[in-house]
């Protein structure tokens, strides 16, 4: 390691994180590393909650402020910055074991031929009986538990709790998509790596704890978000598992719907049963509703991918 450089830095994008920031700040400023191993960056990107003070109150994390620019500029800038061998991506709403960053760093230093790593995904509230972040947890998090196992290398991993490699990010130019997508970044990002060579890998053991979202209307527009953004993503990457089922012809488009929405389902509800069978088959009504929010999304997303489309044709 070159004089100076850190193991891990930790970079965090953040906009009006303050109900959540303090206590990942906490978690992390007392992991099992030694201080002078890693660094901690917060990229706030236009907060205008009270993000800035609760930041300014940790001496020891470095500061970086830009206008509202969203989630991918703000991984970008913070990588700019970061001085690690490794870059560990956390998401603001998230609390974290004290051995997060000892697990991506040693997976790191025995498996020289994986470019980035993503962890497991945990509620940060465990709920045993229906409720909405348990809803919103199944439905997100279905390729993310401890006790998932993938046949074969996994075909993206989720941006909140990934640690690359920073030689990735320099040398081969990789990047985080900007502009104010809140969904579907991570599959784009790991699909360009993996289209020049790269391996990614899923670790299991690196966990972090995640805030669902707790109402109904918060899971909803999450659902409709992430499927207004799935044509612009997998309708595009034709290399992408299911990208065949996002066409941009309308009438292809509805009519695979209900092919979406009910295998979706299914593969969530697959996905659980082993670890928790009957949370999971006693929301499949809830999930499904979601997928209808998905449905609606895409419908709506699949219209402005070709509204830009045409444009971009008329230039």
């Amino acid at each position: 390691m070159i004089a100076g450089e850190k193991e891990i830095s930790v970079v965090i994008p953040c906009y009006n994180a303050g109900r959540t920031l303090a206590k990942l700040l906490s978690g992390l400023l007392d992991q099992t590393l030694e201080p002078s191993q890693y660094e901690i960056i917060v990229v706030d990107d236009g907060s205008n909650d009270d993000s800035l003070k609760i930041v300014q109150t940790f001496d020891a994390v470095k500061l970086i402020q830009q206008d509202h620019s969203g989630p991918g500029a703000a991984r970008n800038r913070g990588m700019a910055a970061a001085t690690g061998g490794l870059v560990l991506f956390l998401d603001s709403d998230l609390k974290v074991p004290r051995d997060l960053l000892q697990i991506h760093l040693h997976f790191h230093q025995n498996h020289p031929e994986i470019s980035a790593t993503g962890g497991s995904v945990l509620p940060m509230v465990n709920r045993p009986v229906f409720s909405w972040e348990l809803v919103d947890h199944l439905s997100s998090w279905f390729n993310a538990h401890p006790d998932i196992q993938y046949r074969s290398p996994p075909q993206y991993l989720p941006s909140l709790n990934f640690c690359i490699k920073r030689w990735v990010m320099v040398d081969r130019q990789v990047s985080w998509r900007t502009g104010f997508a809140y969904t579907g970044e991570d599959v784009e990002f790991c699909y360009e790596m993996m289209c020049t060579g790269l391996q990614i890998a899923f670790v299991p053991a690196a966990v972090v704890y995640h805030q669902d979202r707790q109402t109904m209307s918060d899971y909803m527009t999450h659902m409709y978000r992430w499927g207004h953004h799935a044509p612009f993503v997998r309708g595009r990457l034709k290399g992408l598992q299911y990208s065949f089922l996002y066409s941009r012809n309308m009438l292809l488009c509805c009519l695979l719907l209900p092919v979406i929405m009910l295998g979706y389902t299914l593969r969530i509800w697959l996905g659980w049963f082993q670890s928790r069978p009957l949370q999971v088959t006693l929301c499949v009504p809830q999930i499904l509703l979601g997928r209808l929010a998905y449905a609606a999304g895409i419908v709506m997303g699949t219209i402005d991918a070709n509204h830009e489309a045409d444009q971009d044709q008329s230039q």
